[in-house]
């Protein structure tokens, strides 16, 4: 009889093992909370809501087959972008031939200091072509009107060397297609009224600004270069006022740039007609 019972109880308890096996849809290492079919917590720090910081240092494996490493939904084979942005794939060197590890594998060349990757018959080396980089130049030559004592921003831009299209001929300002640091060059000329004798007043001024907007708060917002006209009297058409200003400015993507001159000479000026004197350029470096 104590054998017969014996028995029972054996198969009672395979019944719950076989029972939990199958029942158990997700599998948690160190974590009570598994949020996908295979979820391992590596720091042992996971709460009932997983925080950014805790999921970071989380391995999971999906019903699809997908493995996040620090990211919870991984959507490919092997998902890395992880919010600690320390999402990086590290490839050491091998001596396998390019057949033997397969087309489409990659590997870390220590001798030409290159990845390269497999056809199936040879190592080739990645492309290391520079990415292309913003130079980008402007004339005008628009007779626009420039206020006295008036911040004006310059337009009628004609454009050599945009190839991104970053710069906006409506809005008369440049958008940066990526972080970086931009070297900013501008110079403009202006004339008097058609007409007019245009004297220069004493104590009298031309402000040359470059100006950004939704750029870094580390930034500076404006360059300025002023030139002051202390003692110049003349009655002469060609009664010019010229300035120029230059800045290296650190840009995130999106950030502008922008154009303005202010003078204090007294009277209406226009821009020069003459496209060799008004002029600016963007490099990014």
């Amino acid at each position: 009889m104590k054998k017969k019972v014996s028995i029972i109880y054996q198969l009672l308890a395979c019944t719950l093992i076989f029972s939990t096996s199958t029942i158990a849809a997700q599998t948690g290492v160190l974590t009570q909370n598994p949020s996908t079919t295979l979820h391992i917590d590596a720091a042992d720090d996971n709460t009932a809501t997983i925080s950014t910081a805790q999921a970071a240092n989380d391995v999971v494996v999906t019903t699809a087959g997908n493995l996040g490493v620090g990211v919870l939904a991984p959507v490919t084979k092997v998902d890395l972008r992880s919010a600690d942005q320390k999402g990086i794939i590290g490839l050491g060197t091998n001596t396998q031939t390019a057949a033997a590890a397969g087309a489409g594998a990659i590997r870390y060349n220590a001798t030409t200091l290159k990845l390269e990757y497999s056809d199936g018959a040879n190592w080739i080396p990645l492309a290391q072509t520079a990415p292309t980089k913003v130079s980008i130049s402007g004339t005008t030559a628009s007779g626009q009107t420039v206020n006295n004592n008036f911040n004006t921003r310059i337009g009628s831009w004609t454009l050599s060397g945009d190839t991104e299209s970053t710069f906006s001929n409506m809005n008369n300002d440049f958008t940066a297609p990526r972080a970086g640091f931009y070297l900013v060059s501008f110079s403009i000329t202006l004339g008097p009224n058609t007409g007019a004798a245009g004297n220069i007043n004493n104590s009298t001024f031309i402000e040359t600004a470059i100006e950004t907007s939704d750029a870094p708060a580390t930034t500076i917002p404006k360059f300025i270069t002023v030139n002051s006209y202390p003692a110049f009297q003349a009655s002469t058409i060609r009664n010019y006022i010229s300035g120029n200003c230059n800045g290296i400015f650190y840009l995130n993507q999106g950030s502008k740039i922008f154009f303005t001159v202010k003078h204090t000479t007294g009277g209406t000026r226009t821009v020069l007609n003459d496209a060799t004197l008004n002029n600016f350029s963007i490099q990014e470096l």
